[in-house]
């Protein structure tokens, strides 16, 4: 999970990411149209998907963690006035910065509107306005101190915003005012090809910051968009990763990285979660574009996935 914040900024998401990621209800593949066209950055999950997978199952039996998830999918449900695992059906984060903070999430599902406006007004610092027809709802949350927007923008949708002008930016997409992923010519994210059993879906327009280690340093420095698919399929989770580089060389050195990050990580722990990915990952290049496979069954990826979800 710290490596997704580092690539996505949604620290600011992290529990609601956390619950929908366990969630079992039916959802539908990414809808570009309610992605800004601006996006540099997005990720998106198909409960429809991971739900009946293996890996979702069993995730949901780990005992790892099990009093954090609860007392978390409890906060939620005080919030939706729903249980998160039943109500929330699909989740899309996107952002317009590559670094920072800020950005929106798009919470699909069974939602009941009236209970969310009553929780969110007994809230500190709560306030609220008008954007055209839509009430956005301004509060402070308890459990992490954030300061955060809702608008309840039609039934069965909840945007969540970390800032009023990222509010403003997500209805205006939604209303068609604004450009679309869906209406854009030219993408800057490049989208993987669907794949069978595909549940989650991700891309990053490159990266702005820096990393204490040179060798990671590098590697994000040079990746001008990198794309992650993950799915499931006869009990085996794939994960593939696409890196493009900024010019054949820079993928060249990339590849070296990364195969070194490999045989460093094999030499961990061997009971390790990142000795046992390591083991079951492959790298391959073709011109300016670098891959990164993990194939991994079901029950231990599951294994992996629950003691990244719950790491502090």
């Amino acid at each position: 999970m710290k490596g997704l914040q580092r690539i996505m900024p949604i620290r600011w998401l992290l529990p609601l990411l956390l619950a929908a990621f366990c969630s079992v209800v039916t959802a539908g593949p990414l809808d570009k149209g309610r992605i800004s066209a601006d996006a540099k950055w997005f990720l998106h999950l198909d409960m429809e998907q991971f739900g009946p997978s293996q890996t979702c199952r069993i995730l949901l039996q780990d005992p790892k963690g099990g009093e954090r998830l609860r007392n978390l999918l409890a906060h939620y449900q005080g919030l939706l006035g729903a249980d998160p695992l039943k109500s929330i059906s699909h989740l899309t984060l996107y952002g317009e910065e590559i670094t920072g903070s800020r950005g929106v999430a798009l919470v699909g599902g069974a939602i009941n509107s009236r209970a969310v406006a009553a929780r969110l007004a007994t809230y500190p610092s709560y306030s609220n306005r008008k954007n055209e027809r839509s009430l956005i709802h301004r509060w402070k949350d308890p459990a992490s101190g954030t300061e955060l927007n809702a608008c309840l923008y039609q039934s069965g949708l909840l945007v969540v915003t970390s800032d009023d002008a990222s509010m403003d930016s997500a209805l205006g997409t939604l209303r068609g005012a604004r450009p679309s992923l869906a209406s854009r010519k030219t993408a800057t994210l490049t989208l993987p090809p669907p794949a069978q059993g595909s549940f989650l879906v991700a891309a990053s327009a490159g990266y702005a910051g820096s990393a204490p280690n040179p060798l990671k340093a590098m590697l994000l420095r040079n990746t001008t968009c990198a794309a992650m698919q993950v799915a499931e399929s006869k009990g085996i989770l794939d994960a593939n990763i696409a890196m493009d580089a900024i010019s054949t060389d820079a993928a060249y050195q990339i590849q070296q990285v990364v195969n070194g990050l490999i045989v460093s990580a094999a030499f961990t722990d061997e009971s390790s979660g990142l000795a046992k990915l390591a083991e079951m990952s492959e790298v391959s290049r073709d011109k300016n574009q670098v891959r990164l496979r993990v194939h991994c069954p079901a029950p231990e990826a599951a294994t992996i996935l629950a003691s990244a979800l719950l790491a502090k």
